[in-house]
């Protein structure tokens, strides 16, 4: 039985003008992922009348050459066991048609652009490679880059993303939206996930970030959890080509998707009713665990409010998540700055069984310090500058009610019981620090300013979020579905209070 879940960034853009920081990028990925397929972007904008610009199409010298360099490092890059490389690179052929792929070779290969997805898909077939298509929404056709189905080959593209940068792809009336591009937008029919599962296709489903910072996983951009039997480039090979994988946005949420025992991404035949299986780990309190029957939903299982954050006894497992940043704004005058912090959270009687980072830039390290207590130096950017502008961890703690818990960082130090922790959020303004920033940079005191409220807003921000206790980010759930008759296929959907989302692959039964 496949019992572990590995975790990837399958869509890593890493550009020419960027290949001073490779190094930078592979080490950072083999930090906080299991597996990272690079997607080396072989475009450019480059002039091309009276000032107009516009991507090049095919193969440039300088491209070949960072390939090479590109090349050599998944190769130092590969490490069984710990962490798994793949080479890998996005096409867009001639842009006319069939829609952006990234092409993944399971162990070596060349950088082919070709101008037709015909032609990628007889170089796939010749390597040993898949495409993966992405952003499948957008419009299709010409200088549109969405995904046409009717030029699919589901054996070289078992898989396809449906969570990005870009938004979701699920389906035009799908939870979030596909906003983030102003210039390849909007979403529109013909083109999403569920289109091409409705024209017959077995589409394996992942999420990926399609970033182009050259930091790798960036938090809420899109991950890809596969169920694999060891860290190991066949293993996770094979469950991508047997479509054992699953997309999230961000929160490493465990999704385990069966029907009548048969695993997601699996082709079954069955008569009688059908035995649906959901089991789901949060990084938060969970919603709901939505079933998808032929793209429409035909059970829910609603689980807020279904548990209790307090009055918990015995031992307590719980999920506490602490996130820094805010800090000084542009719109108030004040000038900003990276931020470093050093910190530490410690639980005395109980355990920190571990931690995950929701980190969106370079410049994040967390590590074990001891059974019970946590280290982590983290960079924030300068507010204005998006996600980059806040990091935060998820741990795992294991304790009683009356554990301790202290959280330290930068002059900040917060004390509180595990039965506390469950049973409400907390903010700490560093207020000292941002009094120092504005008498440096205005001559001013906080007595001095009419609006009290500049004090608050600009202080740099340590949050600790309400506690989930394992009741409220674990759910299991059984449905049952009528006979089926013909082709279906299912899938799982699900959300968490905090507005991170999952979607499982499907499973197809022949009734």
């Amino acid at each position: 039985m496949i019992e572990q879940v590995y975790w990837g960034d399958m869509h890593l853009n890493l550009h020419g003008r960027q290949m001073q920081m490779i190094e930078e990028t592979f080490a950072a990925a083999r930090e906080h992922l299991d597996f990272f397929p690079i997607a080396y972007y072989p475009y450019e904008f480059e002039p091309v009348a009276r000032g107009l610009k516009s991507e090049t199409i095919g193969l440039s010298d300088r491209a070949l050459k960072d390939w090479e360099r590109v090349r050599e490092m998944v190769r130092a890059y590969q490490e069984p066991g710990r962490f798994v490389t793949f080479l890998g690179y996005e096409w867009h052929g001639n842009r006319r048609s069939g829609g952006d792929h990234n092409v993944y070779y399971r162990d070596d290969g060349s950088l082919a652009l070709g101008d037709t997805l015909p032609e990628l898909y007889e170089h796939c077939r010749a390597t040993n490679a898949i495409a993966i298509p992405h952003h499948t929404a957008y419009r299709r056709g010409a200088g549109s880059r969405g995904k046409d189905w009717e030029m699919h080959d589901e054996g070289l593209s078992p898989v396809a993303e449906i969570y990005s940068v870009h938004g979701c792809s699920e389906g035009v009336d799908a939870p979030l939206g596909m906003t983030a591009n102003p210039s390849m937008g909007p979403r529109v029919s013909g083109g999403t996930i569920q289109d091409g599962l409705a024209k017959g296709h077995r589409i394996g489903i992942i999420a990926s970030n399609d970033m182009h910072s050259g930091f790798p996983g960036v938090w809420n951009c899109g991950l890809v959890g596969v169920w694999a039997e060891e860290l190991t480039r066949e293993a996770i090979w094979e469950a991508l080509r047997e479509r054992r994988v699953y997309g999230v946005t961000g929160d490493r949420m465990v999704v385990d998707f069966r029907i009548e025992g048969a695993p997601m991404g699996s082709q079954i035949a069955h008569s009688g009713e059908v035995q649906i299986r959901a089991l789901v780990v949060g990084e938060g309190a969970l919603d709901r665990i939505e079933v998808l029957r032929n793209n429409g939903v035909i059970a829910t299982h609603c689980h807020s409010g279904t548990w209790e954050a307090g009055g918990q006894s015995g031992e307590v497992r719980a999920k506490l998540r602490v996130i820094v940043g805010w800090g000084p704004g542009s719109e108030y005058g004040l000038a900003g700055a990276e931020r470093q912090w050093r910190g530490r959270l410690r639980i005395d009687g109980g355990e920190v069984a571990g931690a995950r980072g929701c980190f969106t830039r370079f410049g994040q390290r967390q590590w074990r310090e001891g059974e019970n207590e946590w280290r982590w130096e983290l960079t924030t950017s300068p507010r204005g500058a998006g996600r980059d502008n806040r990091q935060g961890i998820v741990f795992d703690l294991v304790g009683g009610s009356d554990s301790w818990i202290t959280v330290e960082t930068d002059g900040v130090r917060e004390r509180f019981t595990l039965r506390e922790a469950l049973q409400g959020s907390r903010v700490a303004p560093l207020l000292e620090e941002a009094r120092r920033e504005l008498w440096d940079q205005f001559r001013l005191r906080p007595e001095d300013i009419p609006r009290p409220d500049v004090l608050y807003h600009n202080a740099q921000k340590v949050k600790i979020q309400r506690a989930v206790p394992e009741g409220g980010y674990t759910a299991q759930a059984s449905f049952t579905d009528e006979p089926p008759t013909g082709r279906n296929w299912y899938y799982l959907r699900v959300s968490q209070t905090n507005g991170q989302v999952a979607w499982s692959s499907p499973i197809w039964v022949e009734g």
